[in-house]
């Protein structure tokens, strides 16, 4: 029994679990965050596009 309580690799593999978790809701967080800047700057591209109009030239309009 007292080799079982002075075991600590059970420790460290939940230390080490405790921080991948922690790093991926930071990197998740970080994404979100992200994702919401490239929707505003690309919506705000896109109003300030305007519609392409095509001009036919004479050629294209004898036929």
């Amino acid at each position: 029994m007292g080799q079982f309580l002075r075991d600590e690799q059970g420790a460290a593999a939940i230390e080490y679990s405790l921080l991948i978790t922690l790093i991926g809701l930071v990197m998740a967080g970080g994404l979100h965050l992200i994702g919401l800047h490239l929707v505003d700057a690309f919506s705000s591209v896109l109003g300030g596009l305007t519609p392409l109009q095509v001009i036919e030239s004479k050629q294209n309009s004898r036929v």
